[in-house]
């Protein structure tokens, strides 16, 4: 007898290959034998990407497989010098030497919203995959640039240190590695000073697309990721962004790996973070 956890894993194993059928198959299985809604939503998500991939066409180069409708050759070309591009940069910066490579796919905006059932503020989106609509890929280039870098951060955090980081550590480096202008955020932050509006770190664990259309909770806890990760930056030095990364799964809590990386404990850390802000922005 095989166990359902058993399948499931294969599942996981197969979506994170590509290999959608498979991991549809594993699903199934597991899904008969220990009913559970997080697995019913895996294989309704795996069919609707199914039905999209068998229409795409692919390219490969270096780290990457591309994913595209024939009709956007062009922008497919650009997306993938782009990220190649990027992900020079960004291994270099993270010390990132292992041979990896990442799925990447060109939707449509109609496709991606039906299989993502993301908010509509969310322009890209990492999941395990690198997934962009098409809109954005042919956007002009400095756009382009930094919504890939933004995801292709995400997806690295993701290699180095699995699938428990914090959405606001994940955010916060991915905005800094994106090079977008600041202004708004510091906006977003003086406003959320003045109001008392400010979210508490320990409540920006999970995926900010909890907060669905509710846009000022969304802008909040984006620049707050960033100016915490600016912070920690500016203070300590890139350095100890690794070194957190690197060592994420050897603690059995963020506040141990925090007190190790930093000296600190993540509370004291925030403390005198929103110090500093109420000394810049009041």
């Amino acid at each position: 007898i095989v166990l359902p956890d058993v399948y499931y894993v294969l599942g996981e194993i197969y979506y994170e290959d590509n290999k959608l059928q498979k991991a549809i198959e594993n699903w199934e299985i597991s899904q008969s034998q220990s009913p559970k809604d997080a697995i019913l939503s895996k294989i309704t998500k795996a069919r609707k990407e199914l039905k999209v991939d068998e229409k795409l066409s692919n390219k490969i180069s270096c780290n990457f497989v591309l994913k595209y409708d024939q009709d956007d050759a062009y922008s497919s070309e650009l997306v993938l010098h782009t990220l190649v591009n990027a992900y020079n940069t960004l291994a270099y910066d993270f010390g990132w030497y292992e041979n990896s490579e990442f799925t990447v796919i060109l939707y449509s905006n109609e496709d991606f919203t039906d299989i993502l059932n993301v908010p509509s503020w969310a322009a890209a989106i990492y999941d395990g995959k690198i997934r962009i609509p098409f809109q954005y890929a042919s956007m002009n280039i400095d756009e382009l640039e930094s919504i890939i870098r933004h995801e292709l951060t995400h997806a690295l955090i993701h290699r180095m240190a699995g699938n428990s980081v914090p959405a606001w550590i994940h955010e916060g480096i991915a905005q800094y590695k994106d090079g977008v202008d600041d202004t708004a955020v510091k906006e977003v932050l003086r406003q959320a000073i003045a109001s008392n509006s400010l979210i508490p770190i320990s409540y920006l664990k999970s995926g900010f697309v909890s907060f669905k259309e509710d846009k000022t909770k969304v802008q909040i806890a984006y620049a707050e990721s960033l100016s915490f990760i600016e912070y920690l930056i500016d203070n300590y030095g890139f350095y100890t962004i690794i070194d957190m990364l690197n060592n994420f799964n050897n603690y059995s809590s963020i506040d141990e790996l925090f007190t190790s990386v930093y000296r600190i404990d993540l509370t004291q850390l925030e403390s005198g973070w929103i110090e500093q802000l109420k000394l810049e922005y009041s």
